[in-house]
């Protein structure tokens, strides 16, 4: 009887051992199945490699499995060719669509550069040095560009488009559609205007000016940019006027809201007994009329921001571009002006020593292959460096670079800008003599490792004489090309502006 149920557990024990193996096989070829599944035309290279190996790992586990029969062993077997099968056609597939991926990207690619070598084309026949006669120069508020005898037009403020500012010195574009078949015109400009400075005290009277006790401030005759300096929740209308009545037994008006940023109060003495205070909408804010009007700080102590007289005098630098119907480009240049009554004058006969100027640049550029080779226009942004000696001989040059193509992404390139004198008033002459005349060989432009040869020109001027005597800020534009080196033809204009160190 002992030896009958020996037999017995030995023969169980066998089944298990068996059913045990038939489930390894069983779950290797499911893991097998489901990896060849993952694969399809967008997989990476680690699902593909991942099924590869599942169904080695499937084949491994039928040939371990030695109390299963053979003949299930080979149909298992069959089972695995048939998933490899399914590899191998997933694989093809792939291959095919990566093919095709790949063939899709370099035609993409092969447009994409026809498209831009005619953008190319058509900027390089368009970059021209700044000059006279073709040029952009500010009118009021706007900018008045002017080419060859034709009238000059007027480019207003795109107030929707937004411009980065470069090393402190604000953006703006500017653009125009004139009537008729004029085509469109932009430009960039970068302006260094100065912040409001501090003031000492409280509040301002009828003239704009601090008051000596800043308790009140008259706020009847505002007009202009100051009329954006009046707040209050009960000017709550988007257009005409609003009037406010006195309350019984009341002398004067009183209306809670703010001045310049400041809280208070309003207070209105109407003219007579038949005119109401009121409040009107004006183009930057309100206008406040209908008696006398006068503000009071909650806080007599508070120091305000002086804006009501902004800086009408700074330097500003950008390039600009006119486009034709047909998409050709005429012209296309850069420009470097002082605005304001003061022209930023400076007298530098007397200095001696070095002065450095660090700021940034922005212009248009083309580059064309004669080779085949890639086709590269827009605008661009850089960096400036200069660096001037006053000495018996006041000298200057410079760098252009850490530029930054159309497309967001750094170039590598230079310009230098080689030595210039410096006329006594602050004239940067474009040449390093003695001399009034324009040298042709004032830039040379670097693309990687391989310098060009030295050509174009550049000019400026340095204003806004500081305390210690050297001036503040350094103008000026720049023309450069690249003369066929290593296939490529290029051409470049821009302006800068920067800030002494």
């Amino acid at each position: 009887i002992a030896m009958s149920l020996s037999n017995a557990e030995m023969s169980r024990n066998d089944a298990i051992d068996l059913a045990g193996q038939r489930m390894a096989i069983s779950d290797a070829i499911a893991a097998a199945r489901t990896a060849v599944m993952a694969v399809n035309d967008d997989s990476d290279d680690a699902t593909v490699e991942a099924a590869e190996q599942a169904i080695a790992d499937a084949r491994v586990a039928i040939a371990g499995q030695a109390d299963v029969p053979d003949a299930e062993k080979a149909a298992n077997s069959a089972t695995v060719g048939e998933i490899m099968a399914q590899l191998d056609a997933a694989k093809m597939s792939r291959d095919d669509a990566i093919a095709a991926a790949e063939e899709a990207e370099k035609e993409a690619e092969r447009m994409a550069n026809e498209a831009m070598a005619a953008t190319a084309a058509k900027l390089y026949a368009g970059i021209n040095a700044p000059s006279t006669t073709a040029a952009a120069t500010y009118v009021n508020d706007d900018i008045a560009v002017t080419i060859g005898t034709a009238a000059a037009v007027n480019l207003s403020e795109d107030e929707d488009a937004t411009v980065a500012a470069r090393h402190g010195w604000a953006g703006m574009m500017f653009t125009a559609e004139p009537d008729g078949d004029a085509g469109t015109y932009e430009a960039v400009v970068y302006s260094h205007v100065e912040d409001p400075d501090v003031t000492e005290g409280a509040m301002f009277d009828a003239t704009y000016t601090l008051t000596d006790d800043g308790e009140t401030a008259d706020v009847t005759t505002l007009t202009g940019h100051a009329t954006s300096r009046v707040a209050s929740p009960s000017f709550d209308q988007s257009a005409g006027s609003k009037e406010f009545e006195l309350g019984t037994n009341m002398v004067r008006v009183m209306i809670s809201g703010s001045y310049q940023g400041v809280s208070g109060m309003y207070y209105c003495t109407p003219t007579d007994a038949n005119t109401n205070c009121s409040a009107t909408v004006a183009d930057m804010g309100f206008t406040l009329a209908g008696g006398s009007w006068v503000f009071k700080p909650t806080d007599p102590k508070t120091r305000l921001m002086d804006t009501s007289t902004p800086d009408g005098n700074y330097a500003s630098y950008g390039w600009w571009l006119h486009k034709l119907e047909n998409g050709d480009i005429e012209a296309a240049s850069a420009f470097h002006a002082y605005r304001g009554t003061d022209a930023g004058t400076v007298g530098i006969a007397g200095l001696r020593g070095t002065a450095t100027y660090t700021g940034g640049a922005a212009g248009k550029y083309a580059l064309r292959s004669s080779t085949g080779g890639t086709n590269d226009a827009g605008h661009f942004t850089a960096d400036v460096e200069l660096t001037a000696t006053f000495a018996a001989d006041h000298e200057i040059s410079g760098k252009i670079d850490n530029f930054v193509g159309a497309d967001g992404e750094a170039r590598d390139w230079s310009v230098a800008l080689n030595k210039s004198v410096i006329a006594d008033t602050g004239p940067i002459a474009g040449d390093p003599d003695d001399n009034t005349d324009t040298d042709p060989q004032m830039t040379t432009w670097t693309i990687g490792e391989t310098e060009g040869e030295a050509g174009g020109q550049w000019s400026g001027h340095l204003r806004e004489q500081g305390d210690d005597g050297v001036p503040a800020i350094a103008t000026g534009t720049f023309y450069s090309e690249y003369g066929g080196t290593g296939g490529l033809d290029g051409k470049m204009v821009g302006a800068f502006g920067a800030n002494k160190q």
